[in-house]
């Protein structure tokens, strides 16, 4: 992160602190069903959402307006874009069915097993997990390669 490409910088942050989300429901996953304090399943209930939806829009109002308006594609971009953008739809579906099982269980009402919620959280930073490479191993680089004149915040 150099300053010198806001747009890039975002990204980069904003997948820092996605990557530490990721970190922390794996710890908590690990540490089920009697290492985990309520308060931390309520701490990251509330971290979820600010989060993957700073991702989502950044890339939503930001770096795919960039790639598709001022750069040449290649081949089959569009279509992966499009893929991405369906697969936040999911993501932030089921991030909002985790957020009420950390609740549930943060709060000891009608929570689910650790079991259950041990696949939940597996299941989101997985998926999590991946988006983060591909941005990292896809747009980081293509945003890379534009000229900072183009990038606007």
């Amino acid at each position: 992160m150099t300053g010198a490409n806001p747009a890039l910088d975002r990204l980069e942050y904003a997948l820092r602190d996605q990557a530490v989300l990721c970190d922390a429901l794996e710890s908590v996953a690990d540490r089920l069903p009697d290492k985990v304090a309520q308060g931390e399943c309520l701490h990251l209930r509330r971290a979820i959402q600010p989060i993957l939806t700073t991702v989502h829009r950044l890339e939503e109002d930001i770096i795919f307006p960039l790639m598709t308006e001022r750069w040449r594609m290649p081949p089959g971009l569009p279509e992966i874009l499009n893929q991405i953008r369906y697969e936040q739809i999911e993501e932030e579906c089921y991030a909002e069915e985790l957020c009420d099982a950390l609740r549930a269980y943060g709060t000891g009402l009608g929570k689910p097993s650790p079991d259950t919620l041990g696949y939940m959280l597996r299941g989101y930073f997985d998926c999590a997990r991946r988006r983060i490479r591909f941005d990292c191993a896809v747009l980081i680089p293509m945003l890379s390669a534009v000229p900072i004149a183009a990038i606007t915040v």
